[in-house]
């Protein structure tokens, strides 16, 4: 501030006079006023430590004097009209408000920068469980069997265990492909067979569609060509099947 600012006000004439407890009232009575300039109201905060710690009253003095460098920062008291342990005080307070605001600042911009990297970081994908019936027909031996089973689809993967309920029984294992997003995907994959009664299994392509049903319900579509290890030579080593259900998607997470 310049002198001139430094000399004006009744408060700061009482305390150069050696009236302190007239300047602290009077000071305070300034600072419970409706907002008044900033120069007056950093000049009365500071003749009020002032005057306060004059009459011994170190602990309000210190309470000012922390108002005084959260309101006015860069307000630093004049060591030629104030005394050095006052001036010392005064600015070793102004230091920890400018380390505290420094230090919240850092912490405001990590915060925004962790916030904005969490924003550019995909969702985890979810994680689907399907139970599934379906019917199959296989076109070489021209039959047809019920089956039922589960699937596993995580994004554009999945993977699916199922058994035909046969005499014997069948259990496939399965797993493959959906590309796209749409309510309507492909599905390209690869599949194994064993056959227990029989004592052999199979393998082979499959190919198919996955289509979304009102109610979280799935429509399934597959055509599988199977080629099969056997023992014995009475039974064809190669079945084209075609399979078609309806499955019901339960979200894992």
């Amino acid at each position: 501030m310049s002198g001139a600012a430094w000399a004006q006000g009744a408060g700061v004439q009482l305390y150069e006079n050696g009236e302190y407890e007239a300047a602290v009232q009077l000071l305070h009575e300034q600072l419970a006023d409706a907002q008044p300039p900033s120069a007056e109201r950093a000049l009365a905060r500071v003749y009020l430590a002032a005057s306060l710690h004059a009459l011994g009253q170190a602990e309000e003095a210190r309470k000012q004097l922390e108002l005084l460098a959260r309101e006015y920062p860069e307000q630093q008291l004049d060591p030629v009209r104030f005394p050095p342990e006052l001036v010392a005080l005064s600015e070793a307070i102004r230091q920890q408000v400018i380390s505290e605001r420094e230090f919240a600042a850092r912490e405001a911009q990590l915060l925004k920068e962790r916030e904005e990297a969490l924003r550019r970081v995909p969702p985890a994908p979810h994680l689907f469980l399907r139970p599934e019936a379906f019917g199959l027909f296989d076109a070489v031996n021209r039959t047809g069997t019920l089956g039922a089973g589960a699937s596993l689809r995580r994004e554009s993967l999945e993977g699916s265990l199922r058994v035909l309920l046969g005499k014997p029984p069948v259990f496939h294992l399965q797993a493959g492909w959906l590309p796209g997003h749409g309510a309507w995907r492909p599905f390209l994959g690869l599949r194994a067979g064993l056959m227990p009664g029989l004592e052999s299994y199979s393998a082979g392509p499959v190919v198919g569609a996955r289509a979304a049903l009102p109610g979280g319900m799935v429509g399934l579509v597959e055509a599988g060509a199977d080629y099969f290890f056997l023992g014995r030579d009475d039974r064809y080593p190669f079945a084209v099947t075609v399979q078609a259900g309806v499955g019901f998607d339960l979200r894992l997470r």
